[in-house]
């Protein structure tokens, strides 16, 4: 009999980690919305598809009796001739990631529950002044949909996984022009909907990092993706005609931005926590808010 690693599920009721597994032919383990998880890497590995498709017929039956909701398989590259089999018993693609794909098969007579793969992109946007707050840190930018265009913009790009959107700001900043920056406020977030995946974007304040000392940093542009990078005045940078045409900036990012400038507007600062239930994440509040909740009495 083959079988797989058992990996832990959270007892959510108790908050501790226990070991459940199902009692299939194909062990699994057992995850928090009664669904059993099975990592295909973990089978022997001389085991043909006509050998998994019994193990795992005779597993559907096991889960079905046992009353689980739905079933993943993890299927890892070198193990690919196994999908075949998941296939003709009634799996279909959930999503992939490089040397592996996860299939999944919904066992109860209800709709399907299993959610979809995460389908929102997240992009940041920075705002960040020179020292004496009078420009505006601009880029241009070789790629994208201002491209050729001669439009500064400010800088753009893509969280990474694992990373909150300060350290993405942070981090954007400093491959496109060298300067070091720390990230100070959430100013607004835009979300775009359509197509098959949506879109979050960030725009974020920062400040200069000015722990290096009073020496001034430079900007130092990152020819594989901008045609240059500049501080810029202010009101040219809201008197680009192009503007006018970009209405998410016309109407929303850029009068937030002058609203900042002017300290009419302060946005949501950042708390990085880490807990056993949620592990390390970040949380966004108004600084007044914060202020209140530390000077509330604790309830009765």
């Amino acid at each position: 009999q083959s079988g797989l690693q058992v990996t832990d599920s959270v007892a959510m009721a108790s908050g501790r980690r226990e070991r459940v597994l199902s009692a299939s032919p194909l062990q699994a383990s057992v995850d928090v919305f009664n669904g059993v998880k099975v990592d295909c890497g973990s089978l022997d590995g001389q085991v043909d598809s006509a050998a998994f498709a019994t193990l795992l017929s005779e597993s559907l039956r096991q889960w079905e009796k046992e009353g689980r909701s739905g079933c993943w398989l993890f299927i890892p590259s070198e193990k690919s001739h196994l999908v075949s089999a998941a296939v003709q018993q009634g799996f279909d693609f959930h999503h992939a990631k490089p040397g592996v794909v996860a299939m999944t098969k919904w066992l109860l007579d209800t709709p399907n529950m299993i959610p979809s793969y995460p389908f929102t992109q997240v992009g940041v946007g920075a705002v960040i002044f020179d020292e004496s707050d009078q420009t505006l840190l601009t880029v241009v930018e070789k790629n994208g949909p201002l491209k050729g265009k001669g439009v500064f913009k400010i800088p753009t790009g893509s969280a990474d996984p694992g990373e909150h959107i300060g350290r993405a700001a942070e981090r954007e900043v400093w491959e496109e022009t060298g300067l070091k920056a720390r990230f100070e406020r959430l100013l607004l977030f835009r979300h775009r909907l359509g197509g098959t995946n949506c879109d979050l974007f960030f725009v974020c304040a920062l400040k200069l990092d000015s722990s290096g000392g009073k020496e001034k940093q430079e900007i130092v542009v990152d020819e594989s993706e901008l045609e240059d990078a500049k501080f810029m005045n202010i009101k040219d940078y809201f008197g680009q005609s192009i503007w006018a045409d970009i209405k998410v900036y016309k109407d929303h990012i850029n009068p937030v931005i002058s609203s900042y400038t002017r300290g009419q507007y302060t946005g949501l600062a950042h708390h990085v926590r880490e807990d056993e239930r949620y592990g390390k994440h970040a949380v966004y509040t108004a600084p007044a808010a914060v202020a209140a909740s530390q000077q509330a009495r604790p309830l009765p």
